[in-house]
């Protein structure tokens, strides 16, 4: 499973939504509805399934499914 799959998959989980919901253009509030309680769920649950630690005020920056997706990327390598 790709970075990009695994993380789609966390917030599918987190928000109870399908995979065509959500994509890497996806925007977390304007089209997933995500609000602060997901935020944190969301952060809790990649910090769980990549092992690393995420800044709250990085993680607040974050707009989109993509974002997320760099973000992780920077973490781990």
């Amino acid at each position: 499973m790709t970075l990009e799959a695994q993380i789609i998959a966390v917030l599918k989980e987190n928000l109870g939504m399908t995979t065509e919901e959500v994509n890497l253009e996806s925007r977390l509030i304007e089209d997933l509805g995500v609000d602060s309680l997901d935020r944190i769920m969301i952060q809790a649950a990649l910090e769980d399934e990549f092992s690393i630690t995420i800044n709250d005020e990085d993680f607040a920056g974050l707009r989109t499914v993509d974002d997320i997706v760099k973000g992780i990327k920077d973490r781990l390598s």
